[in-house]
């Protein structure tokens, strides 16, 4: 299990990554070497894009290394420290759960208007449950965040080495 929590957001995010590059090798191969093109790589290539970048967020999460301003973080004692930083993931876990929340509303949507997409005919709400699963993840992550927070009082930025 632990070495599911420690790979899986950079497994999907690998995979993902070179499906995109064989895509779009494979497309251009087929474009100069056969002058055809492959109209279900460019479609499964945007696919993996969008997944790749909403897996990313949760990693970036996990990882600490989201994008976020610490100048007055940084100014303050240790104790106070640790309920700010609290604080903070707190409010971005509120803030996460409304984004997954909202990506099963989007995607109930879009299942209901019938859309597909039109080289692979998969039904559009494929392509938004990456919002459900990015803040499903970033839920997760932000939960562990917190638990180290106030549990180990780790309020450090970057990657964590205890696993």
């Amino acid at each position: 299990m632990r070495a599911l929590e420690k790979w899986f957001e950079p497994t999907v995010i690998v995979g993902m990554l070179s499906a995109i590059v064989l895509l779009v090798f494979a497309d251009v191969v087929a474009r100069f070497a056969f002058s055809t093109s492959i109209a279900v790589a460019n479609e499964l290539a945007r696919f993996c894009f969008v997944y790749m970048i909403y897996f990313g967020v949760s990693y970036a999460i996990r990882e600490r290394r989201h994008m976020r301003v610490t100048v007055l973080l940084d100014m303050m004692p240790a104790a106070a420290r640790r309920w700010v930083f609290a604080l903070s993931e707190l409010i971005f876990l509120i803030y996460s759960v409304a984004v997954c929340w909202l990506g099963v509303v989007i995607t109930q949507k879009a299942f209901g208007w019938g859309k597909i997409l039109s080289s692979t005919e998969w039904p559009l709400g494929f392509l938004y449950m990456a919002i459900i699963f990015s803040g499903a993840l970033s839920s997760l992550r932000l939960l562990q965040s917190l638990w180290r927070t106030l549990v180990d009082g780790d309020t450090r930025l970057g990657p964590q080495t205890d696993i």
